[in-house]
C-alpha cells in the first residue's frame, strides 16, 4: 500500500522531480567543472525554462506561468551567486547546492497547486515572502561581491538592483492581488529608494553582506508599508511595530559587526 502511494506521488510530480534531478546535476557541473561556466549556467536556465513550462502544461498563455520562471531563475541567481564567490568546501557547496534545489523543488510544487486550483494557500504567502527576501540578501551580496572582483562600472550594479526590485515587488502586488491603479508608481518608487540606499553605503567601507543586509532590511520595510498603505491598515501602531523591530535588528547587526572589526 505505501509503495503503491510512493508511486503515485512520484508519478503525480514527475515534472518537477525530472527538472530538479536535472538542475542538481548542473549545479555539479557548475563547481566541479567551472571552466565551462557559461554554458552551465545557461544549461541550468533552458532546463528551468523547460520544467516550468512542462509543468503548465505547455501552456501558451505565458502570464499563466512566467512569475514562477522569473522566481525561480531569481531563486538559482542568488544560490550560484552565494556558490561561486564564496570559495565553499565540497561539504559546504553540497549542503548550498540541496538547499538551492529544494527551495526550488518546493517552489514548483506550489506553483503546481497554484495552477491546478488558482489560488494559494493562506500560510503560503509569509513563508515566500521570506524566501523572497533570502534572495533578495543573497544576489544583492552576490552582485556587490561582482563589483568588488570584476572591478564593474556601478551603474551596472545599480541596474540589475533595480531590476530586482522591481521582480520582488511584482511578485508580492502578484500574490496579494493588488491591483490598484497606482501600482507602478509605488513600484517605481521602491526601485528608487531602493537604489538611493544602495549608492550611499556602497561608499561606506563595510563587509558586502552587511551592506546588503541593510538594503535587504529598507528594501523589506518600504515595501510593506507599501502594502499596508493600499490596504488601509498603515495605521501609527503598525508603523511603531516596524520601526521597533528594524531597530532592534539594526542594533543586533551593528554590534555583531563591531565586533568582528575588533577581532
Amino acid at each position: 500500500m505505501n509503495l503503491s502511494r510512493i508511486g503515485a506521488w512520484l508519478w503525480q510530480n514527475r515534472k518537477v522531480i525530472i527538472t530538479a534531478v536535472f538542475a542538481y546535476g548542473l549545479f555539479q557541473a557548475i563547481f566541479y567543472l567551472p571552466h565551462g561556466l557559461a554554458v552551465w549556467i545557461i544549461g541550468l536556465l533552458v532546463v528551468l525554462t523547460l520544467g516550468v513550462w512542462w509543468l503548465s502544461g505547455f501552456s501558451r498563455n505565458v502570464r499563466q506561468w512566467v512569475w514562477l520562471l522569473l522566481e525561480i531563475v531569481w531563486v538559482t541567481i542568488g544560490g550560484l551567486g552565494f556558490v561561486i564567490f564564496n570559495l565553499l568546501s565540497p561539504w559546504a557547496f553540497q549542503l548550498a547546492a540541496v538547499l538551492v534545489i529544494v527551495v526550488i523543488f518546493w517552489l514548483m510544487l506550489l506553483y503546481e497547486e497554484y495552477l491546478s486550483e488558482g489560488s494559494w494557500p493562506v500560510w503560503s504567502f509569509s513563508i515566500l515572502d521570506f524566501v523572497d527576501l533570502l534572495t533578495f540578501f543573497l544576489v544583492s551580496s552576490s552582485m556587490l561581491l561582482a563589483a568588488d572582483l570584476f572591478n564593474l562600472n556601478f551603474a551596472w550594479i545599480l541596474a540589475g538592483f533595480a531590476l530586482q526590485v522591481l521582480l520582488a515587488v511584482n511578485l508580492r502586488f502578484w500574490r496579494e492581488k493588488m491591483k490598484s491603479r497606482r501600482k507602478w508608481f509605488y513600484i517605481v518608487l521602491t526601485a528608487l529608494v531602493s537604489e538611493e540606499v544602495l549608492w550611499v553605503i556602497s561608499f561606506w567601507h563595510r563587509s558586502v553582506f552587511l551592506k546588503a543586509f541593510l538594503t535587504s532590511l529598507i528594501f523589506y520595510l518600504f515595501a510593506d508599508f507599501i502594502l499596508h498603505y493600499i490596504r488601509g491598515t498603515l495605521t501609527v501602531r503598525v508603523a511603531v511595530e516596524y520601526l521597533f523591530m528594524v531597530a532592534v535588528l539594526l542594533a543586533i547587526v551593528f554590534v555583531i559587526d563591531w565586533l568582528f572589526v575588533l577581532q
